[in-house]
């Protein structure tokens, strides 16, 4: 997310939304899926090389609220399962990569040490570290996102969400 971009500003209202549609998804048959919107990407010259991968480097120009909410989903997701489950292994390799720097969504703002330290390490902020609203905006997406998972837990369980939330929810992407 280049340094332009606003902060993290999604709401609890927002967030009550995206979970809404993922229920609702999840009602419907396999075969259905949900148009999330439309994600407006840059292409930079940047590629990051890490072991035998090659990763290009895009900004996000519009869909980063959405976006870093879908990755903080995927990181409480993946803390919410068992230390030894190949599920929390892979989302983990799709979250971070293994060199520990590049992380699937970098945030290049104020506040991207608590984004970064919870995706690397899922740290959760220490609310004597929150200075700005956006601050405290993760700290509360991870708080409704961690919630979320535990109806999820009870009820149809993780891995039926860990497929909704990769294979059923779709964006158009527009490489400007």
């Amino acid at each position: 997310i280049p340094h332009y971009q606003r902060f993290y500003s999604w709401q609890s209202r927002q967030r009550t939304d995206l979970f809404s549609d993922i229920d609702k998804l999840a009602n419907q048959g396999q075969e259905q899926h949900h148009f999330m919107a439309t994600l407006v990407c840059f292409r930079t010259p940047e590629t990051k090389a890490i072991g035998m991968h090659q990763y290009r480097v895009y900004d996000i120009v519009d869909g980063q609220q959405r976006l870093t909410t879908l990755i903080i989903l995927l990181k409480c997701i993946e803390l919410a399962l068992s230390e030894d489950s190949q599920d929390r292994g892979e989302l983990a390799k799709i979250l971070v990569k293994r060199d520990r720097q590049l992380i699937l969504l970098q945030t290049n703002n104020a506040n991207e040490h608590i984004f970064n330290s919870f995706l690397r390490e899922g740290a959760r902020p220490n609310p004597d570290n929150l200075r700005i609203q956006s601050d405290y905006n993760l700290e509360k997406a991870i708080k409704e996102c961690d919630r979320f998972i535990g109806r999820w837990k009870t009820g149809r369980g993780i891995e039926a969400l860990i497929g909704i939330v990769l294979h059923r929810l779709g964006f158009v992407v527009y490489d400007t």
